[in-house]
């Protein structure tokens, strides 16, 4: 199960302490049980310690070790772990008015870039010292030195998702990137203000992944502290999920082992953007700590990758796959329906409207006048509409028709896939196998590494829904008796 990884090379015990002194410096106020640690992710045989970090729930030494009710073991509560006030916020200003068109949203988001290599180059030129740097400079430090958002992938990397949408999406993410670093150029170049492409891209992912929202600017705000949660999915990950291939809770908050996540918003009262989250009021005398989420969203992988640079694999309970079914009546069109990845079964709204249409379909194949075809449909879709829309059996033939259509039409997606769901397993087993050797990596085979795993389990989990539609209608096509 992939987590969001936040990739950092210069982790070490030193730079985050300097991070925290400075936050408690500048007002930012952290739960007391609240620290940033080092994930350990196991990797091949061997425990490899990545440059990932999370914010974790530590018990305290003096804290009590037992719990006499277990009720009071289940009991919650929803507290603040984390409290970043809007001076310690590496912001765009406010401005007198707050009214957001598209084109200030855009020159917003171009703004907080340029603000962030700004500051960025000020640490350069200091050497990082603290004095005469950036005043954000104990957090600039621990940002990441890349990240695997899909605008920074090359073509080569982007064909291995094998998924047309995704790839789409990758090359539109890139081209928003080079327009806005045109933008940026035709902006800047009479104030003596130059930043690379590369620097541009970087800054454009930082801003694009680790922004969280303010009431005063489109393009959010970097957040130093609490831009080190990691993420998950409404319902959480079971706890102890420490070798990356755990699962997600069921949404069950009294789930044994479920740690809840949390969610952030801006308290206009505090001034202050707040991370909160709900957590135990008495652990069990085995628990010493356990990590915290957020959660950013109910996004699907594709969503996730684009923005973030991960995803959650098979069991992301809000991913979607678009399946697209044929409709042959007086014109071939296409339907695109939305799969529920984990289930395999096609969305409330997708189901009702195919089936509608089949079930119009099917009564009218009959007739082979145009005119009289094209009157019967439309009093037979009207007639037929209430019944779908009430997840009501429409006639055997339509039904049979409809989860054939479906069948087939998951067989065409899966067949069209340059490799098989074996293959991709394969695949990983190999990169997991060879993983011993990363430490003699240099940092482009490195990222090949990270985006070649991402993007086969990307397109594994597409394959692995794809399946299950196909099972599923089957199974429903084959207990019709036509």
């Amino acid at each position: 199960m992939t987590k969001k990884k936040k990739k950092k090379k210069k982790n070490n015990t030193v730079i985050i302490e300097t991070l925290l002194n400075w936050g408690r410096e500048n007002g930012i106020r952290t739960h007391p049980n609240v620290a940033i640690q080092q994930r350990i992710i196991k990797n091949g045989d061997e425990d490899d310690e990545e440059d990932e970090r999370g914010i974790f729930y530590v018990r305290l030494d003096d804290e009590r070790d037992d719990v006499n009710d277990v009720n009071d073991a289940t009991m919650t509560t929803t507290e603040t772990l984390v409290s970043i006030p809007e001076k310690a916020l590496l912001c765009v200003p406010r401005r007198r008015t707050e009214t957001v068109t598209k084109g200030l949203e855009e020159e917003e988001d171009d703004s907080l870039c340029e603000i962030l290599l700004r500051e960025t180059k000020k640490n350069t030129k200091n050497n990082n010292n603290e004095s005469g740097g950036s005043f954000w400079s104990a957090y600039l430090r621990t940002l990441p030195n890349e990240y695997d958002l899909l605008e920074l992938w090359t073509d080569e990397e982007i064909e291995m998702l094998q998924v047309d949408a995704a790839k789409a999406s990758a090359r539109e993410l890139r081209g928003k990137v080079s327009a806005s670093y045109d933008r940026q150029c035709k902006k800047t170049k009479n104030a003596g203000i130059f930043f690379t492409r590369a620097e541009w891209a970087y800054a454009k992912a930082t801003v694009r992944s680790r922004t969280v929202s303010v009431p005063w600017s489109s393009a959010g705000a970097l957040a130093p502290i609490g831009d080190m949660f990691n993420y998950a999915p409404v319902g959480g990950f079971l706890g102890g999920d420490d070798d990356d291939n755990g699962n997600f809770c069921n949404g069950d908050e009294k789930e044994d082992g479920c740690v809840p996540v949390g969610t952030g918003a801006w308290n206009a009262n505090e001034n202050a953007f707040e991370f909160q989250g709900t957590l135990p009021k008495k652990f069990s005398p085995t628990t010493r700590s356990f990590e915290l989420f957020m959660n950013y969203g109910a996004y699907t992988n594709l969503e996730l990758l684009s923005l973030y640079g991960f995803h959650c694999g098979e069991n992301n309970p809000n991913d979607v796959i678009v399946l697209d079914v044929p409709l042959i009546t007086t014109q071939t069109t296409e339907y695109h329906a939305k799969v529920i990845a984990t289930s395999g079964a096609l969305t409330f709204e997708s189901e009702r409207d195919l089936r509608l249409e089949y079930a119009v379909l099917t009564s009218y194949e009959s007739y082979s006048d145009k005119r009289a075809q094209r009157a019967h449909a439309s009093a037979q879709r009207h007639s037929f509409s209430a019944f779908a829309s009430r997840g009501e059996k429409l006639s055997d033939a339509s039904e049979h028709n409809f989860c054939t259509a479906i069948r087939d039409a998951a067989g065409r997606a899966l067949l069209s896939f340059a490799t098989t769901a074996k293959q991709d397993c394969e695949s990983l087993e190999h990169l997991k196998n060879s993983s011993a050797n990363t430490e003699k990596d240099t940092n482009a085979r490195a990222t090949r590494r990270r985006r070649t795993k991402l993007a086969v389990e990307y397109r594994l989990a597409v394959k692995r829904a794809l399946q299950k539609t196909y099972r599923m209608y089957e199974k429903r096509m084959n207990a019709l008796i036509i």
